[in-house]
C-alpha cells in the first residue's frame, strides 16, 4: 500500500533540513571536486560544460532575482542549488539499491548519473549530445564505475533488458508535449515488476513550449500516460514558491535571445518587450511505481 507522504511536489529550501539531505550534499561536493580533481569533465546544470558564470548569461539571469548558493556549494556556477534539490529530492524519494539497474534519459555526463554509479549502482543514460556521451563512457572507464552511455533519443528508446529504476531529471519539458505523452507511454515496458520511474521537471515554466502549470498537466502528461501508480500523494502539491526565471523577462536579458525565443516558439512577439521584477517559476518531482 503506497503511503501519503508528500513526495510529488515542487522544490522548497526547507527540503534540505534533514540529516539525510545533508549527508547527500557532502557526498555530491567531495565527488565533484574528485573529479575535477581528476581533470574528468561533468556537464553543468544547463546541460553543456564549463559555464562562464558572467553576469549578463543566460544561466544566471535563470537563477532569477535574490539567488544565494548553498554554504556547502563547491562548484556553484556548474551546479547550483536547484541541481542539487533535484538530485538530493530523487535520491532520498526513489530508494535506490546498490547493484539495481537504472536508466537515466537525458543524462549523459551528469553529476545525477555519476553520483548513482559512484554508489555502486548500474546505471545506463542516453542522451542526443554525442560529446556528453563519448565523455561519461571515458569517466566511467576512468573511474571503473557500472557506467554505459548511448547517443539514443528518448522517442526511439530500443533496449531489450529491463530496469529497476528510470530517471530523468529536468528534460522532459524540453520536448514537445504530444511527444513526451508518447514516451510515457512505453515507460512501463522497460521496467521490471515494481520497478520505479522518477522524474524531475520544470514547473510553470511560462514558456509556450514547456506546458507544464498545474497538477492536471502532471497528471494528464505522466500519470495517465504512463499507466504507473503514483508513490506518495495522490495530487501533485504545489507549493507557490518560485524560485527561477525565465531569462526571456529578465530585465537584462539580450534582444538577441529574445528574438531567438519568439523565432523558435517560446514567446509571441506580443511579449517581446515584457519584463518581470520577480520569480516565474519552479522545479517538480514525480514519483512512480509499476505494479
Amino acid at each position: 500500500m503506497l503511503d501519503n507522504k508528500i513526495i510529488n511536489k515542487t522544490m522548497e529550501l526547507s527540503d534540505f533540513k534533514s540529516d539525510q539531505s545533508r549527508e547527500i550534499i557532502a557526498e555530491l561536493g567531495d565527488l565533484i571536486k574528485n573529479l575535477q580533481g581528476r581533470g574528468l569533465k561533468i556537464s553543468s546544470w544547463a546541460g553543456y560544460f564549463e559555464l562562464t558564470g558572467a553576469k549578463n548569461s543566460n544561466e544566471v539571469l535563470n537563477r532569477g532575482f535574490n539567488y544565494k548558493p548553498l554554504e556547502e556549494a563547491v562548484d556553484d556556477i556548474n551546479f547550483p542549488w536547484f541541481l542539487y534539490w533535484e538530485i538530493v529530492w530523487v535520491v532520498i524519494n526513489a530508494s535506490f539499491q546498490k547493484g539495481q539497474k537504472v536508466l537515466d534519459m537525458g543524462g549523459s555526463s551528469s553529476l545525477f548519473s555519476y553520483y548513482l554509479a559512484s554508489k555502486g549502482l548500474n546505471v545506463t543514460t542516453i542522451d542526443m549530445q554525442r560529446n556528453l556521451v563519448e565523455n561519461a563512457n571515458l569517466v566511467a572507464q576512468e573511474m571503473k564505475w557500472q557506467l554505459t552511455n548511448y547517443v539514443m533519443d528518448m522517442r526511439e528508446i530500443k533496449f531489450k533488458t529491463m530496469f529497476d529504476h528510470i530517471t530523468s531529471i529536468c528534460v522532459f519539458e524540453h520536448i514537445p508535449m504530444y511527444e513526451r505523452i508518447e514516451i510515457n507511454k512505453e515507460i512501463s515496458k522497460l521496467l521490471v515488476p515494481g520497478g520505479r520511474f522518477s522524474i524531475t521537471f520544470d514547473y510553470r515554466n511560462p514558456s509556450g513550449l514547456a506546458k507544464i502549470n498545474s497538477p492536471s498537466d502532471v497528471d494528464e502528461q505522466f500519470v495517465k500516460p504512463s499507466g504507473l501508480n503514483l508513490r506518495g500523494n495522490a495530487n501533485f502539491h504545489d507549493t507557490e514558491q518560485n524560485y527561477l526565471l525565465h531569462p526571456f523577462f529578465h530585465p537584462k536579458a539580450s534582444l538577441k535571445y529574445k528574438f531567438w525565443n519568439v523565432r523558435h516558439g517560446h514567446f509571441g512577439i506580443r511579449e517581446f518587450l515584457k519584463t518581470k521584477q520577480d520569480n516565474d517559476y519552479t522545479f517538480g518531482a514525480l514519483f512512480q511505481k509499476k505494479n
